[in-house]
């Protein structure tokens, strides 16, 4: 059995345990399990207050508040409780049970969601896992650790007995003291351990000071432990970072796309990545629509993605029906929710995803007098904005400041572009959106974006993605034909970065003598794009595909080579 551990998991738009890309692909990633019969089972932290609740003021300020929900209403409690030492105190964790079943409804996996919510606990310990991501310091150390260890403890008691661990990004890394404390050697316990990492930049590896680690750990396990699992002795005010500590404890490592290996290999110099792109689970992600379409032309597609190949067969008349019915749903909801009366016939741009710096969310406004001027020549032009800043993130509450102000000053200018954002982005909005737009813009500074996914979902849609050669657009970009990438393509060993500049003029030149053309002027070659972006993106870009290559590149090559260590050394615990 696998047990795969992530900070993050969405399993419902109405469970508000997830930020962002993480939590969607754990969430897609266990739907496949599921399906394909993988024997898995997840832990994760339960989020009693989510993550944001999103509003936006008149003058585009983020402002926060706490999402509440039932968590009784969604998951079932456990009634299991565990203790263990955190710090100076002995405190009890309890888990509730999520059960994802099959498409097919013959199998299912249980996800784990970690509380210290719990009358045994002072005030301060049910708090830990309050909200996710909100807390940093000692309060996301504690959680780290409750996620890792707690979690490993309370697969135990649950009588789980997984034969190896998957660690996606760093943050469950601590459950390699627990595999050293029980194992007492590490080469098995770097046998049981499979190593993700995911985003690439400073603030996705989390570090901690020594002596807070020591602090919170100390009566768990000794300190000699973490200097031998992490081989290097660490003083009081030295930090542990936790991505080394996974990257240097486990047997295989992977990377999210073939340009992210080369990207990680650069941070963690002197190992050697595997990789394994990132994937969605196409039947969550599809239209009721495109459902509808793929079943009637392509029998089977739900079991096997790889069918998806085949949608040339499919009449264009009847999918660019599926679309427009897709669009008129978006148009609707878009328009319930703002004041700006978008139209179905009007060209539209979605630029939805979490709001940061590294994203450029806000790249195609970086000039409004050139957008304004094309749209003047070439066409209406609707946008979508949708996505989170981190309530600490300055710099992502800013770039919603600019993406409304930029906005008010196109209204001015022209009723020839329309503007939107929506609020408290999530699942549901997300999948009217992927589906009801004509083209899905993503700009983040390369070489950052480690895979990304949304385009994935877009693409499965028949919505072309444009979007920096990055992660895994650079691996499925056959520009003009299945979509079109913004700014130079990179060698996989390039990695400079992106200038804001030339990608910004590259967004206006292809908009205005590519794009916009073909859709207002020459829409049956527009549509042959759209069929192509399904036909070569939908059968790979999977989840089915990626959980196939992880069993028979990272699971089954760890469980053989840990059966050929046991078998030399004579032990025998599987």
């Amino acid at each position: 059995m696998i047990a795969y551990f992530v900070m993050e998991c969405a399993v419902d738009s109405r469970i508000p345990t997830y930020s962002g890309g993480l939590g969607i692909l754990a969430g897609d990633t266990l739907q496949s399990f599921a399906d394909l019969e993988v024997p898995a089972v997840c832990i994760t932290l339960l989020w009693k207050n989510g993550f944001t609740d999103q509003k936006l003021s008149n003058d585009g300020t983020q402002l926060d508040s706490i999402q509440k929900w039932d968590v009784e209403r969604y998951m079932q409690p456990t009634n299991i409780k565990i203790k263990m030492p955190l710090g100076d105190k002995d405190i009890t964790i309890t888990a509730y049970k999520y059960t994802i079943e099959s498409t097919k409804g013959d199998n299912e996996i249980e996800a784990y969601f970690l509380t210290p919510d719990v009358p045994e606990n002072d005030h301060e310990t049910r708090k830990i896992c309050d909200r996710l991501y909100v807390e940093g310091g000692l309060t996301r150390l504690k959680q780290e650790i409750i996620l890792g260890i707690g979690g490993y403890e309370m697969l135990k008691a649950l009588n789980y007995r997984p034969f190896l661990y998957h660690i996606n990004e760093s943050h469950s890394a601590f459950l390699i003291a627990s595999l050293m404390k029980d194992m007492n050697d590490l080469n098995r316990v770097k046998s049981r351990v499979v190593f993700t990492t995911h985003t690439p930049i400073p603030a996705a590896f989390d570090r901690f000071e020594m002596k807070d680690v020591a602090g919170m750990l100390g009566r768990y396990c000794d300190k000699q432990v973490l200097y031998y699992i992490y081989q290097e002795k660490l003083g009081d005010n030295d930090e542990l970072n936790l991505s080394w500590l996974a990257i240097k404890n486990a047997k295989n490592v992977a990377a999210v796309s073939r340009k992210h290996k080369f990207v990680s290999e650069q941070i963690f110099e002197g190992y050697r990545l595997k990789y394994v792109t990132n994937g969605i689970h196409h039947i969550k992600w599809a239209s009721p629509h495109h459902k509808m379409l793929y079943a009637k032309y392509i029998k089977g597609w739900e079991e096997d993605p790889n069918l998806l190949r085949d949608v040339a067969c499919i009449p264009d008349n009847e999918f660019a029906q599926a679309h427009i019915i897709s669009k008129e749903a978006l148009v609707e909801m878009v328009n319930s929710e703002s004041d700006v009366s978008f139209i179905p016939e009007d060209f539209t741009i979605a630029m939805a995803k979490r709001i940061t710096h590294y994203k450029r969310n806000n790249l195609i406004l970086s000039n409004p007098n050139k957008l304004i001027e094309i749209a003047e020549k070439k066409g209406n032009i609707q946008i979508i904005f949708a996505g989170k800043a981190h309530p600490a993130d300055s710099d992502g509450l800013a770039m919603i400041k600019s993406i409304h102000n930029a906005s008010q000053y196109i209204a001015s200018k022209t009723k020839k572009i329309k503007i939107a954002f929506l609020e408290n982005y999530n699942i549901h909005k997300a999948g009217i959106i992927l589906a009801g737009v004509d083209l899905w813009l993503n700009n983040p500074v390369r070489p950052l974006e480690a895979s990304g996914t949304s385009g994935m979902k877009a693409s499965l849609n028949g919505v072309p993605n444009f979007s920096v050669l990055d992660g895994w657009w650079l691996e499925a970009c056959m520009e003009g034909i299945n979509g079109w990438g913004i700014g130079p393509k990179p060698a996989w060993t390039d990695l400079s970065y992106s200038d804001d500049v030339q990608d910004s003029n590259d967004i206006y030149g292809k908009l205005e003598f590519n794009i916009l053309d073909l859709y207002y002027k020459n829409f049956s070659d527009y549509l042959k794009i759209m069929k192509m972006a399904v036909s070569t993106i939908a059968p790979h870009f999977n989840t089915h595909r990626m959980v196939s290559e992880y069993v028979t590149d990272l699971y089954l090559t760890g469980i053989i080579m840990c059966y050929l260590e046991h078998e030399k050394a004579g032990v025998c615990d599987m």
